[in-house]
C-alpha cells in the first residue's frame, strides 16, 4: 500500500514537475522570417547565350511558393505554348514547349509570383534572361499606364511592342514582345532588339494576346518608339581630394505614358421589352443610339399623337406611354419596330422586328361578402412626389416627381407661401420640366435664407393624360442660412482648350458637386459649398460637348486628357478659401527610375515597420514569461 501511494505522488509530482516546465518552455517558433529568398544557382546561368530550349531551372536558399503565378508569369517574346511553370523542392523549373526563335533574346518575368514558404516574403520583381544566338539584346522601352478616365495606375495590364507598324497589328498579330504592369501601373520592356516600335497596352481578359474591341481596355502610344542606349560620363569620390570618371550607360526612353480606355461598343440591337402595365410599353438598348425608333401596331388604326416618349440622355432605355385607349385596352399588341441594327459584317442596317406585347390584369383576391360591405373603395389618384427638406439649399429646386405624364397643370390650385410667425405671405415660383425626365419638373423659387416656407396643392392641381387627378398636399420648407456655406475662388490658368473645371467631394467615389467650363485663363467661383473636403478635376473638353468622351483606336483617338489636383481643399462654414492650379501641356510626368527608387524606399520603412512590431511582440511574451 505504501509503496502504492508513493508511486501515486512521485508520479503527481513528476507531472506538475512536466507541466511547469511545458508551460516555461513552449515553443514561440522564433522571430519573425521578413528576408526574401535568395537565387543560389540557375541552369542554365542567368544571361546565358546560345540557348538551345528545354528546361531553365532556378534554385533558392529556402524553400519558396507560387503567388498567383499564371497571372504574374509572363514571357517576352510571348510563346503561342505557355511554358509550364513548377516547384520542385528548393527550385523552380520552366519548361519551355515551343521551338524558341534563332538569335533572340528571351526575358522569363516572375514578378511578384515568388515567395518564401514560411512568411510569403516576395522575391520581388525577379526577371531571368538568355538569348538563342551569341548576343544579348539590351534594349528597353519603360513607361507607365493610367486609367484615362480617373487616372488611376491599371495593374497587370498587357503591354505590348510590335515591330510590324501595320494599324492592324493588336487584332491580329502576336507582338514581338510583351511586359506586365506593377501595382503602380509602371512597366518595363526589356532586352529588345533595335528597331521602331509601335506600342500598345491591353487589358487581355482571356490571355491571347489580342485585342478583342469593346470589353477590353485598351490604350495605345501615337508615334513609333526607337529605343536607344545613352552613354554620358560621371564622377564619383575616390577621397577627400580626388574624384574617377566614368562612363555610365541608359536605356531610354523610360517616360512613356498610355492612357487606357474602354472603346464604345459600336455594336446596336434590342436586347429588352416588356410591358409592365397596359398604357407603357418598354425598350431598351444595348448602347446610346442617334437613330430614331419607329413602331406600329399591326392591326391598329392609331391616331398621329398615340404616345409620349420617355427616353434617357443615351437615347437607349425608351418608355412609350400610350395615350389612346383603343390601343392600351388591348390585353395583345402586335408591334412592328423598325431601327438600325448591327449586321454580321459589322454594320449599321435598317432593321425591321415584330413583336408580341401582353399584358393581363393582375387577378383580384377573394373576398368574402361581409368583408365585402366593410372595404371601402378607393379613388383612383394621379401620384407624384415633392422633394421637400427641412435644410433647403439656396440654390437648389425643389423637384416634383410624377408617375405617369402630366397633361394640365392648375396654377391656381399651386400655393407657395412664405412663413413669418402666423401671416401666410404668397410667393412667386416658376415650374420647368426637365430636360432628360418627362415626369420630373422643377420649382424655382428665389429662396430667402433661414426661412420658413409652405406648400399647398388643391385635389385640382395636377392631371395626368389618363383623366386623373392628383391629391391635396400640404408640406413644409426651411431653408438654409447663408452662414453655412463656404467658398472656393479658383485660379486656373494655361487654358489653351474647352475645360471642364470639377469639383469632387474628396472620397474614393467620384462624386461632382459642380462643374464649370471655362475657354480661357481665369478665377472659377465655387459657391453654395457645405463645409466638407474637395478636390479638383480637369477634363479637355476638345470636341466641346459638355462631358468627358473615351477614344477610338481606329479612328486614332485618344481619350480626352484628364488632369487630377488630388490635394484636399478644405471648406469650412462662411468662409473663402483660395487656391490656384497650372494645367499642364501633357499628362503627369512619368519617371522610372525615381519609380525603382520610390519602391525600394517603400521596402524599407515596411520591413522597418514589421521589424519594430515583431521586436514589441516579443517583449511582451518576455514580460509574460517572467510575470509567470
Amino acid at each position: 500500500m505504501k509503496k502504492l501511494a508513493f508511486k501515486i505522488l512521485l508520479g503527481f509530482a513528476v507531472s506538475t514537475l512536466l507541466y511547469a516546465c511545458a508551460r516555461r518552455g513552449i515553443p514561440t517558433g522564433g522571430p519573425l522570417d521578413y528576408t526574401a529568398p535568395k537565387v543560389t544557382l540557375t541552369k542554365p546561368l542567368n544571361f546565358s547565350t546560345n540557348f538551345k530550349g528545354g528546361k531553365v531551372e532556378i534554385f533558392f536558399d529556402e524553400f519558396v511558393q507560387f503567388k498567383e503565378i499564371s497571372e504574374n508569369f509572363t514571357i517576352s517574346p510571348p510563346l503561342k505554348k505557355k511554358p509550364l511553370v513548377k516547384l520542385k523542392g528548393r527550385s523552380i523549373y520552366v519548361k519551355l514547349e515551343e521551338k524558341l526563335r534563332e538569335n533572340t533574346t528571351y526575358t522569363l518575368d516572375f514578378g511578384k509570383g515568388i515567395a518564401d514558404n514560411n512568411e510569403g516574403n516576395p522575391l520581388g520583381e525577379y526577371q531571368f534572361v538568355f538569348s538563342t544566338g551569341d548576343l544579348l539584346d539590351s534594349l528597353s522601352i519603360k513607361g507607365k499606364l493610367d486609367n484615362s478616365f480617373n487616372q488611376l495606375p491599371v495593374e497587370k495590364a498587357m503591354v505590348m511592342a510590335y515591330l510590324n507598324t501595320n494599324d492592324s497589328v493588336p487584332y491580329s498579330v502576336i507582338p514581338s514582345y510583351v511586359a506586365k504592369t506593377d501595382s503602380a501601373g509602371y512597366f518595363q520592356l526589356n532586352n529588345l532588339s533595335p528597331g521602331d516600335y509601335k506600342l500598345f497596352s491591353i487589358v487581355d481578359g482571356n490571355r491571347d494576346f489580342f485585342y478583342n474591341g469593346p470589353g477590353e481596355m485598351i490604350g495605345f502610344n501615337d508615334d513609333l518608339i526607337t529605343p536607344s542606349i545613352h552613354t554620358f560620363e560621371q564622377l564619383d569620390s575616390i577621397t577627400a581630394d580626388s574624384v574617377a570618371v566614368r562612363q555610365v550607360m541608359t536605356t531610354e526612353p523610360t517616360n512613356i505614358y498610355i492612357r487606357m480606355f474602354d472603346e464604345e461598343n459600336p455594336l446596336q440591337y434590342l436586347t429588352t421589352y416588356k410591358r409592365d402595365r397596359r398604357e407603357k410599353v418598354y425598350f431598351e438598348f444595348n448602347s446610346k443610339r442617334t437613330d430614331s425608333l419607329t413602331i406600329d401596331f399591326i392591326d391598329v388604326d392609331e391616331n398621329p399623337d398615340w404616345f409620349l416618349l420617355e427616353k434617357n440622355r443615351t437615347n437607349d432605355t425608351l418608355s412609350y406611354w400610350i395615350t389612346d385607349s383603343t390601343i392600351y385596352m388591348r390585353d395583345t399588341l402586335l408591334a412592328k419596330l423598325e431601327y438600325l441594327k448591327t449586321d454580321s459584317l459589322g454594320q449599321l442596317t435598317n432593321f425591321i422586328d415584330t413583336l408580341k406585347l401582353n399584358y393581363k390584369d393582375p387577378k383580384k383576391a377573394k373576398v368574402s361578402k361581409h368583408k365585402k360591405n366593410q372595404i371601402q373603395i378607393k379613388i383612383p389618384m394621379y401620384g407624384f412626389s415633392l422633394k421637400t427638406s427641412s435644410s433647403q439649399d439656396l440654390n437648389k429646386d425643389v423637384l416634383l416627381d410624377f408617375n405617369e405624364p402630366l397633361a394640365k397643370m392648375n396654377t391656381d390650385s399651386i400655393h407657395f407661401y412664405q412663413l413669418q410667425d402666423t401671416i401666410q405671405i404668397p410667393i412667386e415660383y416658376t415650374m420647368e420640366q426637365d430636360s432628360a425626365n418627362l415626369l420630373r419638373y422643377h420649382v424655382k423659387i428665389d429662396w430667402k435664407s433661414d426661412t420658413q416656407y409652405k406648400v399647398e396643392f388643391d385635389s385640382t392641381a395636377f392631371l395626368n393624360i389618363y383623366g386623373l387627378y392628383s391629391d391635396k398636399y400640404t408640406g413644409k420648407i426651411k431653408t438654409r442660412e447663408q452662414e453655412y456655406y463656404g467658398r472656393i475662388l479658383l485660379n486656373v490658368s494655361n487654358v489653351k482648350k474647352p475645360t471642364l473645371v470639377r469639383l469632387l467631394k474628396f472620397s474614393k467615389s467620384e462624386t461632382v458637386v459642380q462643374t464649370k467650363k471655362i475657354y480661357s485663363d481665369q478665377t472659377v467661383i465655387f459657391d453654395y459649398l457645405d463645409p466638407e473636403t474637395y478636390m479638383i478635376k480637369l477634363v479637355v473638353d476638345e470636341n466641346d460637348n459638355g462631358k468627358w468622351d473615351t477614344g477610338n483606336y481606329k479612328e486614332g483617338l485618344q481619350p480626352e486628357m484628364v488632369h487630377y489636383f488630388r490635394k484636399e481643399i478644405k471648406v469650412r462654414s462662411y468662409w473663402d478659401v483660395e487656391d490656384r492650379i497650372f494645367i499642364p501641356e501633357g499628362g503627369p510626368e512619368v519617371n522610372f527610375n525615381q519609380h525603382l527608387i520610390d519602391l525600394e524606399i517603400k521596402r524599407e520603412k515596411e520591413l522597418k515597420k514589421a521589424l519594430l512590431k515583431d521586436a514589441e511582440k516579443n517583449k511582451k511574451k518576455t514580460r509574460t514569461k517572467k510575470n509567470n
